[in-house]
């Protein structure tokens, strides 16, 4: 058990995680953060729209972060968390590997799980040349055809954003039938629509083979696709008795219902995207510090905003 009693511990180390870590060590805070090393953005390998870091792999800037971090004091551990607790003024936070931590507050930034479709072949071309994000990844295939799967999750939106991007865009439901609204869009983006199952998807030197339930197939440069997630609470459950963290968050600093709970990345209120996530968490460390500094100096700074609802 580690008997150090940290200011905060931060599980992720994705960017939320890590510029939180940032903004809190640069505080003189004692600060662990805990990554178990399985973001959902590992699949796509880079990331971009983040200055200075458009195309980095995403394994360059996490190590790139950690040795800026070694100068304040922030520890790393690579673990994976299982439980996360209050303990009086205190919250227990429990490892896989390492046991047991103590902290005076919990910053969680561990993100959401993508659930694919259950379409054979997807899974195995996820983040190459089947992808969610137009914004980071349509400008690498710019020009191509693109299919838009829309069979699971309703994606016509989608489907008119990447007419940006390409002029050959083909709408897949997969069989399900589509209400006249998300009909409408399409029509009015100029996406047409194939109403044929969809038996599974492969490569192709092109991109990505769409192949059909009677045997046709169709050639791609990219499947684009909105996905389902789950938000990634499980060690949180006990505590947290809600569905997710959003629900709880009660101003846009990542301050939760929950005292000494905090949030930031993809488990709030903000878009999935790395450079929204980063912010996320520096507005998190800013939080944490300021409520730190309220309980050790009653009085010497103004309240926190009340609470605001969750949209």
């Amino acid at each position: 058990m580690d008997t150090q009693l940290y200011d905060t511990v931060i599980v992720g180390g994705g960017p939320a995680g890590l510029n939180g870590a940032l903004y809190l060590g640069r505080s003189r805070r004692r600060v662990l953060l805990i990554d178990s090393g399985d973001a959902r953005n590992m699949a796509a390998g880079v990331m971009h729209n983040v200055l200075t870091n458009d195309g980095a792999t995403i394994a360059d800037f996490r190590a790139r972060s950690r040795a800026q971090l070694a100068a304040y004091d922030v520890t790393f551990r690579d673990d994976e968390v299982v439980s996360a607790e209050p303990d009086g003024d205190h919250v227990v936070v429990t490892t896989k590997e390492s046991g047991t931590v103590r902290a005076r507050t919990l910053l969680y930034a561990a993100g959401v799980r993508s659930v694919l479709p259950p379409v054979p072949g997807l899974a195995d071309l996820w983040g190459t040349t089947v992808l969610e994000c137009p914004y980071c990844h349509a400008w690498e295939v710019r020009e191509r055809s693109f299919a838009v799967y829309g069979g699971s999750v309703p994606s016509e939106c989608l489907a008119a954003t990447l007419t940006v991007w390409s002029d050959r865009i083909t709408y897949l439901t997969d069989r399900r039938e589509l209400p006249q609204d998300e009909r409408d869009r399409l029509t009015a983006a100029g996406v047409p629509v194939v109403t044929d199952g969809v038996s599974e998807v492969k490569p192709h030197p092109e991109g990505v083979e769409v192949v059909f339930e009677d045997g046709r197939s169709a050639s791609h440069g990219a499947l684009f696709l909105h996905l389902d997630i789950e938000p990634r609470v499980a060690p949180l459950r006990p505590w947290l008795q809600a569905p997710d963290l959003e629900s709880v968050q009660t101003d846009e600093r990542g301050r939760t219902s929950l005292p000494r709970l905090y949030v930031a990345g993809d488990l709030g209120r903000n878009m999935h995207q790395a450079a929204m996530a980063a912010a996320s968490g520096g507005l998190a460390g800013m939080a944490i510090n300021a409520d730190l500094i309220r309980a050790d100096r009653p009085g010497s700074l103004p309240e926190p905003p009340p609470p605001t609802p969750a949209p």
